[in-house]
Formats: C-alpha cells, structure tokens, sequence
C-alpha cells in the first residue's frame, strides 16, 4: 500500500526543453526548486484482517495478513557536469511491485530500466476435481454431488512481468534539432483463466503463458518550422501452449473422443510511421501521419499431426495469415481572420486481411457440413471540418462537421449455399455523419461554461441476407439505421481564492431504424452522465474537496421469441452513483491528518416480455462498495516523518451470475464435474498500516 507522491520525472522532452529554455530558465525561481528537490524512502508495514476478493483484484494485498510496505524516490543532480540519476520504486514488497531508474546527461544523453509487476486475481474461489489444472492435458476428475465441495478449492488468476529498456541521445553534433530514440520491452504473462469445454456448461482452465516483445526506435527533428518523427515499431508474441486436450478418465489424449481446444497462435507485427508538422505561416499549421504494418501468423494448426481427429477436405495444416494496415492522416491549422480559428483532418484507414479464404467439406451424421475461412477487410475514409468564431461579450460559436464512409467486405459461403457464413445480416457499406454546434462564454473571470449539441446520423448500403429466415429478421446494432442526439453542458465556478466548483451534464439518444424486413434488435437507447465537483479551502491549514457523479443506460430491443413462437423484448437499465469526500489538513507544525470517503452503487435492471407466453424474469442486480481511509502523518525531525494508515473496505453483491439469490453457490452440472464457484456476497474488511519516512537530498 503506498501514498501518492509528487516527484520530479526528467524525461528526455524536458531535458531538450531545459537546453533550449536554459537562460530564461536560470532566472527563475523553479530552477532553485528543482536543485533542491529532496529525495525519501519509506518502510512500513500493514495488515489486512479479512480476505478482499473483489477489491483486491490488482493490487497484490487479496489475502488478509501482513504486507511490507516498501517504496523509495531517489533523486540526485550534479550542477557541474548536468547529470540526473533517479531510482523510484512502488509497492516494492507487494505482487504489484514497480521500478524505474533513470541516467540523463541534460541535453546530450539518458537511458532509463522499468520493471513492473501486475497481478490479476479472479475475485472468487473454484471448487473442483479437476485434475492437470494449467496443463495441456486436463482431466475431468469424479462427479461433485450437488450442493458439496468435496473438490480442491482454487484460486485463477495471472500475473505480468514486464521489463523495460530506454534510451536517448541528442544527435546536434549530426544536425541541429535531431535526436534519437529506443525502447525495448519484454513481458511475461503466466497463471490459469476460467474457461470451458463443450456444448453445455463444463468447467476448464485456460493455461496461460505468453511471452510479448516490443521494440521500437525513433528519430525526432525539430527546427523553426518543421517537426518530424519517424520510426519503427516490431511486437512479436509467442504461446508456450497451443492445445489443451480436455478430457475423461476412460478417454485417451490424441485419440477421438476428448475435446481440443485450441490456443492464440505466435504471431508478429511490424510497422513503420512517420508524423509531423510544419508552420507555413504564422497563422497556418499543417500536420501529417502515415504508417504502414505488416501483421502475420505462421503456425502449425495443433490439431493437424493427430491423425485420429477427422480432418476436412480443404482444412490447412499450417495457418498462413497476413493483415496489412495503411493510415494517411492530413490535418491543417489555420487563423484566416483575427475571430476566426479552422481545423480540417482528412483521414484513409485500410485493412487488408490477406490471410487464404479455406473452403472445408466433411460430413457428420446429420449430413453434409461446410465451413469457410472468412477473412474480412475494410477501408474507412473519414474528415473533419471545424470552425471558432469569437463574437462579443466573451462569446463564442464552435461548429464543426464530421463524416465517416467504411467499406467492408461481405463473408460469402459456398456456392450452394452463398449466405452461410453470415450469422447476422452484413451491410458492404457504412456511412456516418456528425454535426457539432456549441456556444462557449467567458461570463466572467469567475465563470466560464459551454453548451454544445451534437447529431449524427448513420446508415448504409441494403443489407446482404443472413443465412436463413430468422436471422436475416436481425438488424445488428453496430451496423444498423441510427440517429444520435446529444447535448452536453459544462461551468466552470471560481468565486474567490478559496472555492471551485465544476458541473459536467451530458445526454444522449439513440433512435435505430428498424424495417419490416428486419424489425429486431436494438430499438433506442438512451446515455447520462452528470458530475460535481467542489473544492474549497477552508484556511491555511485545511482543505476539503467533494464530488458526485451519476450515470444511466437504458436500451430497448426485440427478437424472436423460443423456438421461433412470438416476439420477445427486453428493456435494460443500467445506473450508476458515487460520492466522495476529502479533508486534509495541519494541526500544527508537526502533525498533518487527513480522511478520504468513497461510495458507489450500481444497479441493473431487466424487463422481458414475450408475447406467446410467459417469460421467467432476471433478478436486479445491485452491487455498492465503500472505501473509508483515514491517515496522520507526524514529523519526527526534519528529515523524518512517521505515517499510520487506515482503511475500511464494505463491498456487496447479488449479482447471479456465480451464486444464487439464496446464497448459494453456482455449480455445474453432476453429470459433468460437478464445479463450484464460490463466492462471498458480503466482504468486509479494515487494514492498519504505519511507516517511517526518511527524506534527504
């Protein structure tokens, strides 16, 4: 558990700023207060009296027990040769653990080493006879009878390891305003994630272990007019584990019978870009991007060396796949009049999956049976054009237009049967289009707010069918008719020194074109977000700051009901709020205290109807969580402090989705396994921490 700390970061961007700015720079009073910025390390211990599933998903301090508490900020400067070296560490003694050292030569060179530790813990407990679990070979071990937990409980969850390599360099002494730089990264990722087997719901874990690489190196140059970077970036990813054979007792692996899953294939990208601007005028300003990247797979299909498992004519046995992207972006800048301000961007978007289209023939006892490779491209076109017009009395107009075209391609099946790889009706061409108008006002030095609306409307080419009756009835919801209509209000209060307020409204609605042809789906939808935050100063000594926020989402939409029998809609009401609230402050020149409040609530409602019967109706779903922080810090001497830490944590459920509204546990099904998961509706729990501070230059 660690406090927020401000501390000084030099980066090579700030280190050329402080080069170029370096006389104005030495007369001013920041420059001493850099030169005496102090350095602290702080040591400590906390205990957490209860486990914390749900909030201590992250941060490494799930279990209840005692952490170490561990951070350092080391800074130091040499004034003769302008040399940094800088050593932060956070959460050194938990999984959530961070590193970061820094070597800088202001102005000439810098290299910089991350390390940085991210847990993730699935916040509830498995109880299961699973044997192999986080192999590739796992077995499904003797039934749990309904209701016991007679199985080994287990906790998933994974953890990244990342480490990281920078490097920078002014290159002057090649051209002035060239610099160089390089990144290299390289992450593991390993632990075990909830997974499944099957036609109906059977419990498996998914084996992770990935390795991600990333290298990138770029060239910056900057002069009077002209700014350019340019590069390459290189990610490869590699899968320790291809296939999980899933099987039971009396089933052999490699065999027919079990089943296979298969697992994220190696693959790499690469990609070279180059971005800029240059100032035409002092009153116009162009810039520009454009990359390409090459993506591909070349990987053995698992499945393809068991010479037991069926194979269909046509199937490959190594996947060959290949997607290029080009992105050109033009912007311009411009100040035609003294009251006027123009942006227009135009911007070419392709995605060209080149992977092989697969044709596959096999049969099953039902009958013949075809599949395809259904490689898909897509190439959008988009712009924007936006204009500022200052008028009188601190007024003034923003109107701005954006419009989107994509062309996409349409999955087509085999000749017999053309639409059967469409599972939802496809539309070849999609266009949108935003008209922005908003009035912004200076009321006062105090007071500042704007009002904007906005509406866009969407639709496209006719729709390619679906493959057959009852799904060529769906219009889905990311392609379909829609009109948008949203306004968003903002103020910004300062009346005195002491006190600001900050109001955020914003709504919107949606309205989907539902046919004849095609009268289900998403009907309309409706968004609202509403924030305010208030701060104020008490005195000298004291400060304290609150803020609210509220949100909704609602949705309507209809289908077929079961079996293909009437009509079934359902309405959705999702609702959100949370309250804060902060003091701090000094009791005396030694002592600083301070508490922190937090509460959210979350609500989901849903309503269905079905007009050729009855329809069993979902439980609401209301989750809160109320986070209470007190702390006091006491100064030791002057170059020490001593903090203590206190925390309670309330988080509460009866979301269905793992356990029951009786409280009991979600279990699979006997005739499977029989698994459990096994999670607590109610999680309450307070940690105590102290720490020594010790602060140096």
């Amino acid at each position: 558990m660690s406090c927020t700390k401000k501390r000084f970061e030099l980066t090579a961007l700030a280190t050329a700023l402080m080069v170029v700015y370096a006389p104005a720079m030495a007369a001013d009073k920041d420059l001493e207060l850099i030169s005496k910025i102090s350095s602290s390390v702080s040591v400590g211990v906390g205990y957490w009296n209860n486990d914390r599933p749900q909030m201590g998903i992250f941060d490494g301090m799930r279990d209840d027990g005692a952490y170490l508490l561990l951070d350092a900020d080391i800074i130091s400067r040499n004034d003769d040769t302008g040399t940094w070296t800088s050593l932060s560490t956070t959460n050194l003694g938990l999984d959530s653990r961070e590193i970061n050292a820094e070597y800088n030569v202001q102005g000439n060179w810098g290299v910089t080493l991350d390390y940085n530790q991210t847990p993730r813990e699935a916040p509830y407990t498995v109880n299961t006879s699973l044997i192999g679990l986080g192999t590739q070979e796992q077995v499904v071990g003797p039934a749990i009878a309904t209701g016991a937990l007679t199985g080994a409980n287990v906790q998933l969850g994974t953890e990244r390891q990342k480490y990281g390599l920078g490097f920078y360099k002014n290159l002057n002494f090649l051209m002035p305003g060239l610099a160089f730089k390089a990144n290299y990264s390289h992450e593991n990722k390993e632990g075990n994630r909830h997974w499944g087997r099957g036609g109906a719901a059977e419990f498996a874990v998914e084996p992770i272990d990935y390795t991600t690489r990333q290298f990138e190196a770029i060239f910056d140059y900057t002069s009077k007019l002209l700014q350019l970077s340019g590069g390459y970036i290189g990610s490869w990813f590699e899968n320790a584990n291809d296939l999980v054979c899933s099987r039971t007792a009396a089933q052999t692996c490699g065999a027919v019978g079990p089943f296979y899953l298969t697992l994220p294939f190696d693959n790499q990208a690469h990609q070279a870009y180059v971005s800029g601007a240059y100032h035409f005028t002092p009153t116009m300003t162009g810039t520009f991007k454009a990359s390409y990247t090459h993506a591909t797979v070349d990987e053995a299909v698992p499945t393809a060396g068991i010479a037991a498992i069926p194979r269909y004519v046509g199937a490959p046995t190594v996947f060959d796949a290949e997607v290029n992207t080009t992105l050109v972006q033009l912007g311009l800048t411009a100040h035609p009049m003294p009251k006027l301000n123009m942006v227009a961007n135009l911007r070419y978007h392709d995605v060209n999956d080149e992977t092989p289209r697969y044709d596959l023939i096999g049969t099953n006892p039902a009958g013949p049976v075809t599949g395809h490779g259904t490689p898909l491209s897509y190439t959008t076109k988009s712009g924007k054009l936006e204009g500022t017009y200052s008028l009188q009395q601190g007024y003034s107009l923003v109107a701005g237009i954006d419009y989107s075209d994509q062309e996409r391609t349409v999955p087509v099946g085999s000749t017999a049967i053309p639409d059967s790889e469409r599972y939802v009706p496809f539309r070849a061409d999609l266009d949108e289009i935003t008209y922005r108008l908003q009035l912004r006002k200076s009321l006062s030095e105090t007071l500042n707010g704007s009002l904007a609306y906005l509406y866009s409307d969407r639709d496209g080419s006719s729709f390619a069918a679906g493959r057959n009756a009852a799904v060529d009835q769906i219009a889905p919801l990311h392609i379909a008719d829609r009109e948008r209509n949203k306004i968003r209000l903002t103020a910004d209060w300062a009346p005195t020194e002491a006190l600001g307020v900050q109001l955020n409204l914003e709504t919107s609605r949606d309205e989907y074109g539902m046919s004849a042809a095609r009268p289900h789906g998403v009907h309309e939808g409706e968004a609202n977000v509403y924030s305010l935050d208030v701060s104020y100063r008490l005195n000298e000594a004291w400060q304290v700051s609150a803020w609210y926020s509220h949100d909704t989402n609602e949705i309507y939409q209809t289908g077929r009901g079961p079996g293909g029998a009437g009509i079934k809609d359902a309405s959705q009401d999702d609702t959100g709020n949370a309250v804060g609230l902060n003091l701090a402050g000094t009791i005396n020149s030694r002592l600083k205290v301070g508490a922190d409040v937090s509460w959210v609530k979350e609500e989901s409602s849903i309503i269905q109807t079905w007009t050729a019967g009855a329809v069993t109706q979902v439980p609401d779903i209301t989750s809160t969580a109320t986070r209470i922080k007190l702390f006091g810090e006491y100064a030791l001497n002057k170059n020490a402090d001593l903090r203590i830490d206190l925390i309670h944590e309330r988080w509460k459920s009866d979301d269905w989705t793992w356990f029951f509204s009786d409280g009991s546990n979600f279990q699979y099904g006997t005739a499977t396994d029989g698994t459990a998961v096994i999670v607590d509706p109610k999680q309450n729990t307070t940690f105590a921490g102290i720490r020594y501070i010790y602060k140096f230059r």
